[in-house]
């Protein structure tokens, strides 16, 4: 049997207990921060565990926002696991958070890196036409030879099509657009199908696309910002820990404050950038550490040979970094070369530096 029941809750009420409550000062702050924060955890909560049956066992439900159209449902098993369980199956709930949240963090942070890669090594394809437009236009400074060195492994691609005529400039222009579309097409597609298993549950809606959007942001900082070992070293620790620790408190519990969590995450997150930023870059830059000549302290090298003017292949992101370039002022230099001069020229050396 389903019963379908119509609830219209205010702030008064869930601030003081009823409508006609009494607003004091505690309250008034309550019903100020709701029209932020809103109110759906609290509505959910209370009827996910205020609602049972007649032995006082859990029951299944669904609610449905008439304002944003939101939707959400629970089975009773989802909260009959979070009471009455054994020491084992607590530790075996524990250890499968654990991993759910690592899993969750490569699997995002991975796709994530990947379609950046791809939008920056292909998405540049697109400056040569804009280019190309601009010299028609009569733009003064709009070389193509500029974009032929920032961008090398497409400038050198496009000198072989012109020298080698075997085919024309815009099927490696369509190439990578192609490519571009591919790749994020299975970057969406990848976002559907992981949310299915990764927040299998009643969630805000727009909350897997936040995640996403933070990943997304964490991967452009990296790749702009994040040069010097001590940073490589502390950024993606420091990130993976608060997407861990947010993933903790979402599988730790049926329903929470998931939206408002992520305020806290965010500024923690812009925090440990601009601690990246001003506590270790700037120092390092200044040092020298991080020039024009060496701008990464810390790199991949690769067991075989690579052009120059070529990107090496998506697969290699997934490589450990294992060299480390260290600038000639930082570099120890051995005092033991030999000394090949005699003892009679050491002395008259001192004679005449004694004169």
């Amino acid at each position: 049997n389903i019963a379908l029941v119509n609830v219209t809750v205010t702030e008064r009420c869930l601030s003081t207990g009823s409508d006609d409550g009494k607003l004091t000062f505690l309250t008034a702050i309550g019903e100020f921060l709701s029209q932020g924060f809103g109110m759906d955890s609290i509505i959910i909560n209370q009827l996910m565990f205020g609602i049972r049956g007649m032995d006082g066992a859990f029951s299944s439900g669904y609610v449905k926002s008439m304002e944003t159209q939101e939707r959400w449902g629970w089975h009773k098993e989802q909260l009959q696991i979070f009471e009455h369980r054994t020491f084992a199956e607590k530790l075996v709930g524990k250890l499968g958070v654990v991993f759910l949240s690592t899993l969750a963090f490569f699997l995002i942070t991975s796709v994530t890196s990947l379609i950046v890669r791809v939008l920056t090594s292909s998405g540049v394809v697109l400056m040569f036409p804009l280019f190309t437009c601009f010299r028609m236009l009569g733009m003064p400074g709009a070389d193509e030879r500029i974009l032929s060195l920032s961008y090398p492994w497409i400038g050198s691609l496009r000198t072989a099509i012109a020298n080698g005529h075997v085919h024309p400039q815009s099927h490696l222009v369509w190439a990578h657009v192609t490519k571009i579309v591919l790749y994020y097409v299975m970057y969406e597609a990848c976002q559907a199908a992981w949310s299915v298993v990764l927040y299998a549950k009643s969630i805000p809606e727009a909350l897997p696309v936040w995640i996403y959007g933070f990943a997304m942001i964490w991967e452009y900082f990296s790749m702009v910002f994040v040069r010097s070992a001590l940073s490589v070293y502390f950024f993606p620790r420091v990130t993976f820990l608060y997407f861990f620790l947010y993933h903790v408190y979402f599988y730790s519990i049926p329903y929470g404050y998931f939206d408002v969590a992520l305020i806290p995450l965010f500024l923690f997150m812009v925090h440990a950038m601009l601690y990246t930023i001003l506590g270790l870059e700037a120092p390092n830059s200044a040092r020298g550490v991080i020039s024009v000549e060496c701008p990464r302290e810390v790199y991949n090298r690769l067991s075989w040979p690579e052009p120059v003017a070529a990107l090496p292949a998506e697969w290699t992101m997934f490589l450990p970094l294992n060299s480390r370039l260290s600038p000639l002022h930082d570099r120890q230099i051995s005092n033991g070369a030999p000394n090949n001069v005699t003892e009679g020229g050491d002395a008259e050396n001192d004679d005449d530096a004694a004169t």
